[in-house]
Protein backbone atom coordinates (compact mmCIF):
# COMPACT_ATOMS: atom_id res chain seq x y z
CA UNK A 1 0.00 0.00 0.00
CA UNK A 2 2.90 2.19 0.86
CA UNK A 3 4.49 2.01 -2.24
CA UNK A 4 1.24 2.37 -4.29
CA UNK A 5 1.00 6.24 -2.54
CA UNK A 6 4.54 6.44 -3.09
CA UNK A 7 3.84 6.23 -6.79
CA UNK A 8 1.15 8.06 -6.93
CA UNK A 9 3.30 10.97 -5.51
CA UNK A 10 5.93 10.41 -7.44
CA UNK A 11 3.81 10.48 -10.92
CA UNK A 12 1.81 13.65 -9.59
CA UNK A 13 5.38 15.54 -8.81
CA UNK A 14 6.46 14.84 -12.08
CA UNK A 15 3.47 15.97 -13.97
CA UNK A 16 4.01 19.61 -11.83
CA UNK A 17 7.45 19.69 -11.50
CA UNK A 18 8.55 21.28 -15.00
CA UNK A 19 7.26 24.88 -14.16
CA UNK A 20 8.86 24.81 -10.79
CA UNK A 21 11.97 22.72 -12.18
CA UNK A 22 15.33 24.74 -12.21
CA UNK A 23 16.19 25.89 -15.85
CA UNK A 24 19.72 25.13 -16.32
CA UNK A 25 21.44 26.50 -19.50
CA UNK A 26 23.88 24.16 -21.71
CA UNK A 27 22.48 21.05 -19.85
CA UNK A 28 22.80 17.73 -21.38
CA UNK A 29 21.20 14.32 -20.59
CA UNK A 30 22.59 10.94 -22.03
CA UNK A 31 20.60 7.97 -21.78
CA UNK A 32 21.48 4.11 -23.20
CA UNK A 33 20.16 1.01 -22.63
CA UNK A 34 21.82 -2.06 -22.52
CA UNK A 35 20.27 -3.93 -25.24
CA UNK A 36 17.95 -2.22 -27.96
CA UNK A 37 15.53 -5.01 -27.82
CA UNK A 38 14.10 -7.25 -24.84
CA UNK A 39 12.03 -10.37 -24.09
CA UNK A 40 9.62 -10.70 -21.54
CA UNK A 41 11.17 -11.30 -17.99
CA UNK A 42 14.87 -9.72 -19.43
CA UNK A 43 16.47 -7.42 -17.10
CA UNK A 44 16.61 -3.93 -18.73
CA UNK A 45 19.84 -1.76 -17.56
CA UNK A 46 19.31 2.23 -18.00
CA UNK A 47 22.44 4.07 -17.57
CA UNK A 48 23.84 7.74 -18.51
CA UNK A 49 24.69 10.88 -17.22
CA UNK A 50 24.15 14.71 -17.16
CA UNK A 51 26.21 16.89 -17.86
CA UNK A 52 25.27 19.58 -15.17
CA UNK A 53 24.86 18.77 -12.04
CA UNK A 54 21.63 20.05 -9.86
CA UNK A 55 21.94 19.74 -5.90
CA UNK A 56 19.70 17.12 -4.44
CA UNK A 57 17.80 16.53 -7.50
CA UNK A 58 17.47 12.77 -8.77
CA UNK A 59 16.55 11.86 -12.09
CA UNK A 60 13.51 10.49 -12.77
CA UNK A 61 12.89 7.37 -15.35
CA UNK A 62 9.71 6.30 -16.82
CA UNK A 63 9.16 3.72 -19.45
CA UNK A 64 5.89 3.94 -21.16
CA UNK A 65 4.08 1.73 -24.25
CA UNK A 66 2.47 4.71 -25.93
CA UNK A 67 1.18 6.90 -23.78
CA UNK A 68 0.56 4.12 -20.75
CA UNK A 69 3.45 4.08 -17.84
CA UNK A 70 4.86 0.51 -17.17
CA UNK A 71 7.35 1.31 -15.14
CA UNK A 72 9.19 4.44 -12.94
CA UNK A 73 12.27 4.90 -10.67
CA UNK A 74 13.92 7.71 -9.03
CA UNK A 75 17.65 7.81 -9.33
CA UNK A 76 20.13 9.17 -7.79
CA UNK A 77 23.00 11.23 -9.60
CA UNK A 78 26.64 10.45 -8.67
CA UNK A 79 29.33 13.07 -8.27
CA UNK A 80 30.82 12.61 -11.63
CA UNK A 81 27.22 12.72 -13.35
CA UNK A 82 26.62 9.16 -14.13
CA UNK A 83 23.53 7.37 -12.90
CA UNK A 84 22.45 3.58 -13.74
CA UNK A 85 19.37 1.32 -12.84
CA UNK A 86 17.66 -1.73 -13.79
CA UNK A 87 13.87 -2.57 -14.76
CA UNK A 88 12.55 -6.06 -15.09
CA UNK A 89 10.32 -6.62 -18.27
CA UNK A 90 7.49 -8.65 -16.51
CA UNK A 91 4.09 -7.51 -14.70
CA UNK A 92 1.05 -7.20 -16.58
CA UNK A 93 1.43 -4.30 -18.49
CA UNK A 94 4.24 -6.10 -20.19
CA UNK A 95 1.95 -8.72 -22.38
CA UNK A 96 2.30 -7.30 -26.13
CA UNK A 97 4.57 -6.74 -28.62
CA UNK A 98 5.93 -3.06 -29.39
CA UNK A 99 8.22 -0.39 -28.87
CA UNK A 100 8.93 1.52 -25.92
CA UNK A 101 9.89 4.75 -24.76
CA UNK A 102 12.16 5.03 -22.26
CA UNK A 103 12.07 8.97 -20.71
CA UNK A 104 14.58 10.76 -18.12
CA UNK A 105 13.53 13.92 -16.68
CA UNK A 106 15.81 15.91 -14.79
CA UNK A 107 15.29 19.32 -13.64
CA UNK A 108 13.55 20.96 -16.27
CA UNK A 109 15.08 18.49 -19.00
CA UNK A 110 14.01 15.59 -20.82
CA UNK A 111 15.49 13.41 -23.08
CA UNK A 112 14.32 9.93 -24.23
CA UNK A 113 14.77 6.91 -26.01
CA UNK A 114 13.36 3.72 -27.16
CA UNK A 115 13.54 -0.06 -27.30
CA UNK A 116 11.95 -2.89 -28.59
CA UNK A 117 9.78 -5.05 -26.57
CA UNK A 118 8.81 -8.88 -27.55
CA UNK A 119 6.51 -11.22 -25.18
CA UNK A 120 7.89 -14.60 -24.31
CA UNK A 121 8.11 -16.61 -26.94
CA UNK A 122 7.68 -20.82 -27.32
CA UNK A 123 7.47 -23.54 -30.06
CA UNK A 124 3.87 -22.53 -30.36
CA UNK A 125 4.16 -19.32 -32.05
CA UNK A 126 6.14 -20.52 -35.49
CA UNK A 127 4.34 -18.53 -37.77
CA UNK A 128 6.42 -18.23 -40.93
CA UNK A 129 7.84 -20.92 -43.25
CA UNK A 130 11.27 -20.92 -45.24
CA UNK A 131 11.28 -24.11 -48.01
CA UNK A 132 14.91 -25.01 -48.38
CA UNK A 133 16.28 -26.97 -51.34
CA UNK A 134 17.80 -30.56 -51.57
CA UNK A 135 20.10 -30.84 -54.32
CA UNK A 136 18.56 -32.85 -56.84
CA UNK A 137 15.99 -34.57 -54.19
CA UNK A 138 13.06 -31.86 -54.01
CA UNK A 139 13.04 -29.61 -50.95
CA UNK A 140 12.01 -29.62 -47.15
CA UNK A 141 10.46 -27.14 -44.52
CA UNK A 142 11.65 -25.08 -41.43
CA UNK A 143 9.17 -23.38 -39.89
CA UNK A 144 10.27 -19.90 -38.47
CA UNK A 145 9.22 -17.07 -35.78
CA UNK A 146 11.79 -14.13 -36.09
CA UNK A 147 11.80 -11.04 -33.80
CA UNK A 148 13.88 -7.89 -34.34
CA UNK A 149 14.44 -8.60 -38.19
CA UNK A 150 13.66 -10.62 -41.33
CA UNK A 151 14.33 -14.23 -43.03
CA UNK A 152 16.00 -13.81 -46.43
CA UNK A 153 16.38 -17.35 -47.16
CA UNK A 154 17.24 -20.89 -45.70
CA UNK A 155 20.06 -23.18 -47.19
CA UNK A 156 21.74 -26.19 -46.98
CA UNK A 157 25.66 -26.20 -45.75
CA UNK A 158 27.02 -29.47 -46.73
CA UNK A 159 30.36 -28.38 -45.98
CA UNK A 160 29.30 -27.79 -42.12
CA UNK A 161 26.85 -30.41 -42.26
CA UNK A 162 23.82 -27.78 -41.31
CA UNK A 163 22.30 -24.97 -42.48
CA UNK A 164 22.37 -21.31 -43.22
CA UNK A 165 19.94 -18.92 -42.32
CA UNK A 166 20.36 -15.48 -44.07
CA UNK A 167 18.84 -12.51 -42.43
CA UNK A 168 18.37 -9.09 -42.34
CA UNK A 169 18.27 -7.10 -38.68
CA UNK A 170 16.89 -3.78 -37.56
CA UNK A 171 17.13 -4.30 -33.82
CA UNK A 172 18.00 -7.03 -31.01
CA UNK A 173 15.68 -10.17 -30.91
CA UNK A 174 15.98 -13.81 -31.64
CA UNK A 175 14.69 -16.36 -33.96
CA UNK A 176 13.05 -19.89 -33.40
CA UNK A 177 13.58 -22.45 -35.78
CA UNK A 178 11.59 -25.83 -35.77
CA UNK A 179 14.32 -28.76 -37.32
CA UNK A 180 13.63 -31.81 -38.40
CA UNK A 181 15.74 -34.56 -37.78
CA UNK A 182 15.26 -36.57 -40.70
CA UNK A 183 16.60 -33.45 -42.94
CA UNK A 184 19.36 -32.40 -40.47
CA UNK A 185 20.76 -33.28 -36.97
CA UNK A 186 22.86 -33.49 -34.15
CA UNK A 187 24.17 -36.39 -32.46
CA UNK A 188 26.15 -38.58 -30.22
CA UNK A 189 27.23 -42.03 -31.12
CA UNK A 190 24.98 -43.39 -28.68
CA UNK A 191 22.22 -41.79 -31.06
CA UNK A 192 21.42 -39.57 -28.26
CA UNK A 193 21.27 -35.57 -28.78
CA UNK A 194 24.26 -33.49 -29.15
CA UNK A 195 24.21 -29.82 -28.99
CA UNK A 196 24.03 -28.06 -32.38
CA UNK A 197 27.08 -25.11 -33.20
CA UNK A 198 25.83 -21.90 -33.53
CA UNK A 199 27.43 -19.37 -35.50
CA UNK A 200 26.33 -16.21 -36.51
CA UNK A 201 28.44 -13.28 -38.65
CA UNK A 202 27.92 -9.36 -39.30
CA UNK A 203 26.77 -8.38 -42.53
CA UNK A 204 29.98 -7.61 -43.49
CA UNK A 205 31.08 -11.19 -42.96
CA UNK A 206 33.76 -9.97 -40.78
CA UNK A 207 32.90 -11.36 -37.06
CA UNK A 208 31.91 -14.85 -36.60
CA UNK A 209 30.60 -15.09 -33.18
CA UNK A 210 29.48 -18.68 -31.72
CA UNK A 211 26.69 -17.85 -29.03
CA UNK A 212 24.38 -20.03 -26.92
CA UNK A 213 20.95 -21.19 -27.58
CA UNK A 214 17.86 -22.35 -25.89
CA UNK A 215 16.17 -25.55 -26.93
CA UNK A 216 12.38 -25.06 -26.44
CA UNK A 217 11.28 -28.56 -27.61
CA UNK A 218 12.92 -32.26 -28.43
CA UNK A 219 10.65 -34.93 -29.57
CA UNK A 220 11.51 -38.32 -31.91
CA UNK A 221 10.65 -36.07 -34.99
CA UNK A 222 11.75 -32.74 -34.62
CA UNK A 223 13.71 -29.92 -32.60
CA UNK A 224 12.70 -26.27 -31.61
CA UNK A 225 15.61 -23.73 -31.03
CA UNK A 226 15.62 -20.33 -30.16
CA UNK A 227 19.06 -18.13 -30.58
CA UNK A 228 19.28 -14.25 -29.68
CA UNK A 229 20.15 -11.91 -32.43
CA UNK A 230 22.05 -8.98 -32.21
CA UNK A 231 21.46 -5.44 -34.79
CA UNK A 232 23.31 -6.04 -37.19
CA UNK A 233 23.30 -10.06 -37.08
CA UNK A 234 22.64 -11.15 -40.95
CA UNK A 235 24.22 -14.49 -41.41
CA UNK A 236 23.22 -17.73 -39.08
CA UNK A 237 24.76 -20.63 -39.43
CA UNK A 238 23.74 -24.48 -37.41
CA UNK A 239 26.44 -26.89 -37.37
CA UNK A 240 25.43 -30.56 -36.41
CA UNK A 241 26.89 -34.47 -37.75
CA UNK A 242 24.30 -34.95 -40.04
CA UNK A 243 22.38 -33.09 -42.93
CA UNK A 244 20.42 -34.65 -46.14
CA UNK A 245 21.71 -35.47 -48.65
CA UNK A 246 24.11 -38.05 -49.13
CA UNK A 247 25.77 -37.38 -45.50
CA UNK A 248 25.26 -40.14 -43.02
CA UNK A 249 25.48 -39.49 -38.99
CA UNK A 250 29.15 -38.79 -38.15
CA UNK A 251 30.75 -38.90 -34.78
CA UNK A 252 30.94 -36.03 -32.30
CA UNK A 253 34.34 -34.81 -33.43
CA UNK A 254 32.62 -33.56 -36.52
CA UNK A 255 31.75 -30.83 -34.62
CA UNK A 256 34.89 -29.68 -33.71
CA UNK A 257 36.59 -29.75 -36.93
CA UNK A 258 33.48 -27.55 -38.12
CA UNK A 259 34.24 -25.19 -35.56
CA UNK A 260 37.46 -24.88 -35.90
CA UNK A 261 36.98 -24.50 -40.06
CA UNK A 262 34.72 -21.52 -39.32
CA UNK A 263 36.24 -19.68 -36.72
CA UNK A 264 39.81 -19.87 -38.41
CA UNK A 265 38.38 -17.49 -41.65
CA UNK A 266 38.93 -14.25 -38.84
CA UNK A 267 41.27 -13.38 -36.53
CA UNK A 268 38.14 -11.86 -34.89
CA UNK A 269 36.23 -14.80 -33.73
CA UNK A 270 33.96 -14.32 -30.13
CA UNK A 271 31.58 -15.94 -28.21
CA UNK A 272 28.68 -14.56 -27.42
CA UNK A 273 27.02 -15.22 -23.63
CA UNK A 274 23.48 -14.66 -23.56
CA UNK A 275 21.21 -14.40 -20.79
CA UNK A 276 18.48 -17.13 -21.14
Amino acid sequence: MNKIIFLIFLIASISISPAFAQQVPGQEILIFTDNTAYQKGDIITASGNVKKILPATPVIIQIFFERTQVDIAQIKVAQNGKFSTTFVADGPLWNTDGQATLRVGYGSDITETSFDFFSASDGNDLISNSVVDIPDSGTFDVPYTIKGGTVEFVSLNQNNLGLDVKIDTNSDGYIILQIYREFMDATKNDGSDENFIIIISDSQNENYIQTEYREIESTNAFRIIEIPLKQGDSLVQIVGTFVIPEFATVAQFVLIIAIISIVAITAKTKFRLNNF
